[in-house]
């Protein structure tokens, strides 16, 4: 009997602890998007509220945005967060958050309080995607998206949708930019964000009623973080090389011109569904070599050029033709990364998992040595289809012609 006078107390506490920390909806504003900008010597922190009443299904209206932007001021950027009490009647609850937004102008300031921030405080997510923005980060979460209520959650879609069918770009969440700048390298490219078109803002629901806007947010060049600051953009054409470069292809396509003379159009296509690439490091007469080694396998999509695709040294000629230009994307990127000194791409990664002695002698100076690294590149390219024409419909057409 005593021992269950003892035993009483403790069950009734173990169970009544359910729900000590119960969030109730009313009480929150549930955040989408957070935008970080840095002006006039302060951090402004952006808020995408979802509005609860504008995406229920009962009372939903085309007329009404489905989130409200706000934002705060602060010497940091918890302070700022802090202020938010003084103009809304809920608390904000990020645990929701898709994505983050970098004004460039905080991103060249350093993203290093923002990555503390994330580590410090509970209810933020490591795995929300991040985003360079070419103007102020407020303006981008302003825009809305058609398709989409939520323009946190469109964008979001927008680079899973990209990596997943172009890979110019590498989704990059707080967890892998931590893991990039606390890396070997301390090097990291993010993705950035333009408003495109007329440049005219699409912040009324209304707009969002015509078959068209007159601009969009788009996604558009890479960011270079070098340390924890903005060194630089690439060009989407760049960052694809880089994303090769990088192992970072998952499907993608590539234009050809039927012959090596660059000033032909490329009016063919082959459509990458497998690519892979591997690194492996040299060190030669005091230099570094990377030996690059890319495969690929693709289906034909398109083709505009001579030759009959069921003669096999045709097949081959084809191939070449695109390990070529797989190539060139590479260099391109190449070229624009080494020109930043800013190793994106983990190849000071690679050459310290192979040669960690001589990767200690290196690591002080490898943003001097990291331009003068010399590429091997080798690309073999599969072509595991051609579809249901041999020759192509203009040949076809000739031939009924005869």
């Amino acid at each position: 009997m005593k021992r269950w006078r003892l035993l009483l107390p403790m069950l009734i506490c173990i169970l009544a602890t359910g729900c000590w920390n119960r969030v109730e909806l009313n009480d929150i504003a549930i955040i989408a998007a957070t935008g970080l900008d840095w002006k006039d010597g302060k951090w402004v922190v952006s808020y995408q509220v979802v509005l609860p009443q504008a995406i229920s299904t009962q009372s939903a209206s085309t007329s009404t945005a489905a989130v409200h932007v706000f934002s705060t001021k602060g010497e940091s950027i918890r302070s700022a967060v802090s202020k938010a009490s003084q103009e809304t009647s809920r608390r904000l609850y990020f645990s929701h958050t898709q994505i983050v937004i970098i004004g460039q102008d905080a991103a060249r300031k350093g993203l290093g309080p923002l990555l503390d921030t994330y580590l410090r405080n509970h209810d933020s997510r490591e795995t929300v995607n991040v985003f360079l923005s070419k103007g102020s980060a407020r303006r981008m979460m302003e825009q809305l998206i058609p398709l989409e209520k939520i323009p946190g959650a469109a964008i979001q879609r927008m680079i899973n949708n990209e990596e997943m069918n172009s890979s110019t770009f590498h989704q990059m969440t707080i967890h892998k930019i931590l893991l990039d700048l606390l890396g070997t390298t301390q090097a990291t490219g993010i993705p950035g964000l333009v408003v495109s078109g007329t440049n005219e803002s699409v912040d009324n629901a209304g707009q969002l009623a015509y078959t068209s806007t007159p601009s969009k947010v788009r996604l558009f060049d890479l960011g270079l973080i070098s340390g924890d600051k903005l060194v630089g953009w690439i060009s989407n054409e760049e960052s694809q090389g880089v994303m090769w470069l990088a192992n970072h292809v998952k499907k993608t396509t590539v234009p050809f011109a039927c012959s090596e003379d660059k000033s032909e159009q490329k009016l063919s296509s082959i459509r990458i569904t497998h690519a892979s690439t591997k690194l492996t490091p040299r060190h030669s007469s005091g230099k570094w070599l990377m030996d690059v080694s890319v495969t690929a396998t693709g289906t034909l999509m398109e083709y505009n050029c001579e030759g009959d695709l069921t003669n096999p040294k045709q097949i081959v000629k084809l191939q070449k033709r695109v390990e070529d230009e797989i190539v060139a994307i590479m260099q391109k990127g190449w070229g624009a990364v080494s020109k930043y000194k800013t190793d994106v791409i983990g190849f000071g990664s690679t050459i310290r998992n192979k040669y960690p002695k001589q990767w200690a002698e290196t690591v002080a100076s490898w943003s001097e040595e990291f331009p003068n690294i010399e590429l091997k590149l080798k690309v073999k390219v599969n072509l595991n289809s051609t579809g249901m024409s041999g020759s192509g419909f203009k040949k076809a057409q000739e031939k009924d012609d005869l």
